[in-house]
């Protein structure tokens, strides 16, 4: 999945992924999931953004996200929600005193200049949903992700807490989404 978007096209809907550094669990507790549900806030009452479909793995999210023309492309949209993200990380790994996982983000951060953590994944992956096929594709792919043999987090979609699959599957979730069938 290393495909990015090259050419920005607002008013679209973008799947985006995007990855803990060296694949580290860090998605592990309420508070480090209500980060992203902060963000999710943000881009909707910001900019009109749309969360069509998510899941908050504890290394990655992978996001169904429509972008209104009001907001930054998805390049800026992305490394501003990585670099905001990575600063309560770092501030949440500190009063847990996780002192492995801030270890290997600062020993990753000295390659750069002025970073003290290195918290994501430089890149991220983004592809814009040209037609529903695909769309389904990528929201099947989302809600079935906790419960595949690599993962088990969950036996069915809807029972993982941190997906938008209970929102399609049962009425409703932790996070409201703008269903689209």
């Amino acid at each position: 999945m290393a495909t990015r978007v090259r050419d920005f096209i607002p008013e679209r809907i973008y799947f985006i992924t995007y990855t803990i550094y060296k694949w580290k669990s860090v998605f592990t507790e309420e508070k480090y999931f209500n980060l992203i549900y902060k963000w999710f806030d943000y881009m909707k009452n910001h900019y009109s953004n749309k969360i069509h479909g998510y899941v908050i793995m504890p290394n990655h999210l992978h996001l169904l996200l429509y972008i209104s023309h009001y907001s930054p492309d998805v390049s800026k949209l992305i490394q501003n929600a990585k670099r905001f993200q990575a600063y309560e990380i770092v501030e949440f790994l500190e009063e847990d005193n996780r002192k492995d996982l801030l270890k290997i983000f600062s020993e990753a951060a000295e390659i750069q200049k002025g970073a003290k953590h290195k918290v994501f994944k430089d890149r991220f992956d983004s592809k814009e949903m040209v037609n529903s096929d695909l769309y389904r594709e990528k929201l099947n792919y989302i809600h079935n992700n906790p419960c595949t043999p690599r993962w088990r987090l969950a036996e069915k979609p809807e029972d993982y807490k941190h997906s938008s699959a209970s929102n399609y599957i049962i009425g409703n979730g932790v996070y409201d989404v703008e269903l689209v069938y």
